[in-house]
């Protein structure tokens, strides 16, 4: 690995339902930061309502996901709208 490479590598540590986790990622710390407190947000949520807290992090995944996905279809619908009002400018 080079020393760009290495300087790339961010770490961070992290609180998710209480419990500290050291990571690492590309991202910088601050990104890192707000994507465990999107997690323990989420997996918060979930422990109130489900009977048991080992099922958390997977339903916890499953809703992020779900999310991701909704959010990519969005992103998708409102690029082709973009487009269609582009072809509709450059028609005009």
């Amino acid at each position: 690995m080079s020393s760009a490479d290495k300087e790339a590598i961010h770490k961070a540590t992290v609180r998710l339902l209480g419990q500290e986790y050291r990571i690492r990622g590309d991202a910088n710390g601050d990104h890192l930061d707000a994507v465990a407190a999107h997690v323990d947000g989420v997996m918060n949520q979930l422990r109130q309502t489900s009977p048991s807290n080992q099922d958390v992090p997977l339903l916890a995944a499953l809703n992020i996901a779900s999310e991701l996905l909704r959010l990519r279809d969005a992103e998708r619908v409102t690029g082709e709208r973009i487009q269609a009002l582009i072809e509709l400018v450059d028609s005009g």
